[in-house]
């Protein structure tokens, strides 16, 4: 009897210990600062280190590309899709024909649109580091490539490849 209650002790300890441990792990989630890995770049670099302003400037420019990005949903491109595969089970070329050229026409738009975003997140990202002196450190060290990658990941996964021959990775 004695041995159970050590038992069912150690599990309820463990249980809260393990409560404890998530809870903790979960907070922290939300504070993690999307600065610091060009943060560390910029310290490997030997860098002047950003200012607040800047701080300030690039956050403002990563919210503001989140912002500009397509979300994703087209109805009018789900709907197109749909209609390709119908009349590809339909055997009707002219109709599949026709949706392929709205789901292209459509697909170009979502590609442009998150282009012409990353093109002013980047610009904004460099003009910010070459106007506070960490530009030059950061290719001298890294690479204009590298560089390229650093502040790409600001936004999250890397910037957008998929557009671009040779997709992700690409050199």
């Amino acid at each position: 009897m004695k041995l159970q209650v050590r038992f069912a002790s150690i599990g309820l300890l463990l249980c809260l210990f393990s409560a404890i441990a998530v809870t903790s792990f979960a907070q922290g989630q939300g504070t993690r600062d999307p600065l610091s890995g060009l943060k560390r770049a910029i310290t490997q670099a030997n860098a002047p280190t950003l200012t607040t302003q800047q701080e300030t400037d690039l956050t403002a420019l990563i919210t503001a590309y989140k912002a500009a990005l397509p979300d994703g949903s087209d109805d009018a491109l789900d709907a197109a899709r749909e209609a390709f595969d119908a009349a590809i089970l339909a055997g009707n070329a002219t109709a599949a024909k026709a949706q392929a050229v709205i789901i292209a026409n459509a697909a170009a738009a979502l590609t442009t649109a998150r282009l012409n975003a990353e093109i002013t997140f980047e610009l904004g990202v460099l003009t910010s580091l070459k106007n506070g002196g960490q530009l030059d450190a950061l290719t001298t060290k890294y690479g204009s490539d590298r560089v390229l990658e650093i502040v790409r990941s600001l936004a999250g996964g890397g910037g957008f490849d998929g557009g671009r021959p040779g997709g992700p990775g690409r050199h």
